[in-house]
């Protein structure tokens, strides 16, 4: 009798299996299907299965990355899962061509692909034309299809590591997709500063990562809905990303969903404030008429803390006109 493999999921980097996610003996039926099943964890582009002692690991290996100034490139499918459940069983054949489409596009045009997740791509490019160039190829060719795809592209000097880039830029870059909607192409400053291409000037813009306001431009004259960005929100800039807490971020989106009111408790300088303020930049889309951060820790007198919301909110006839019926978000910070 043969033994099972142990067969496990490498690292993007490579590595051995233990950096890797177990697969079940049940879940791999045989050599030929295991590749198909890295495919499905978004491990496709540039793996290879390896021999780690009695283990089999899928490794990728990390392709050559440009450096210097480089043009990071992030795109999503909005509403996959609407589309998922529309589709049926067509949807890994319509998902399968949209890859396609993608990576020829990127291919023909010297993208590297970075990483992806899913429908993500992850793309760098050495020239900001070129990473331009790609995009219309691929809008153009799934414009008829039920695949609506958002794009955000900005320009700078990620830093390289073994796993890939890092940096402020990289998280600009992702920031600059999200705000954007299902076949819309957004751009920073820096990359427009590159490119001799018509765009659309869409303003300053505060991005869910609480940093300054960007610049954004449109590439085509389509009108979209507003973009996904903090729109009437007087949340503090911050210097740095949150790091280290997506887990809690996720459990009290959760509850946020679910509840009128929600309360983060902690010791002093356990991080409540700042993950406060990134739970409010994410929830955002979520509240229409504004949110709006109120610092109250100043404050010895109980009297003062609805005259200090109100003053937080603009409300220039009391609190409870102001408010009525809007769906707004309040963060009252007591620290």
């Amino acid at each position: 009798m043969v033994a099972e493999p142990d067969v496990r999921l490498a690292g993007f980097s490579g590595g051995d299996c233990d950096r890797g996610e177990a697969v079940s003996s049940e879940q791999v039926a045989g050599a030929r299907q295991w590749p198909l099943r890295a495919r499905a964890f978004g491990r496709d582009n540039g793996g290879a299965w390896h021999r780690r002692g009695s283990a089999q690991c899928w490794i990728r290996h990390m392709p050559d990355l440009p450096t210097g100034t480089v043009t990071l490139l992030f795109t999503d499918i909005e509403g996959s899962t609407k589309l998922l459940h529309k589709l049926g069983d067509r949807y890994g054949e319509v998902l399968a061509d949209y890859r396609r489409v993608l990576r020829e596009a990127f291919a023909a045009h010297g993208g590297v692909e970075v990483d992806t997740q899913g429908d993500a791509f992850f793309v760098a490019f050495g020239r900001a034309s070129d990473a331009i160039a790609a995009t219309e190829v691929a809008h153009r060719a799934l414009e008829d299809g039920p695949v609506r795809v958002r794009v955000g592209i900005h320009t700078g000097e990620p830093i390289v590591t073994e796993d890939g880039y890092v940096g402020m830029d990289v998280h600009r870059a992702a920031r600059i997709m999200s705000a954007g909607h299902g076949g819309q192409v957004l751009l920073s400053q820096s990359t427009r500063d590159l490119v001799d291409v018509e765009l659309r000037d869409l303003g300053e813009h505060r991005l869910k990562d609480l940093a300054q306001p960007v610049r954004l431009f449109q590439l085509g004259e389509v009108d979209f809905p507003p973009l996904r960005t903090l729109y009437g929100s007087n949340l503090p800039v911050q210097l740095t990303p949150l790091v280290g807490r997506k887990r809690e971020l996720a459990e009290a989106g959760a509850l946020l969903a679910q509840q009128r009111v929600l309360t983060l408790i902690g010791p002093g300088g356990s991080g409540k404030t700042r993950l406060a303020l990134q739970l409010a930049a994410e929830a955002s889309d979520h509240f229409p008429d504004g949110v709006h951060w109120v610092p109250l820790q100043a404050l010895r007198d109980p009297a003062l803390v609805v005259p200090t919301i109100a003053q937080s909110v603009g409300a220039k006839n009391g609190l409870g006109a102001e408010v009525g019926d809007k769906r707004m978000l309040l963060l009252l910070d007591s620290r």
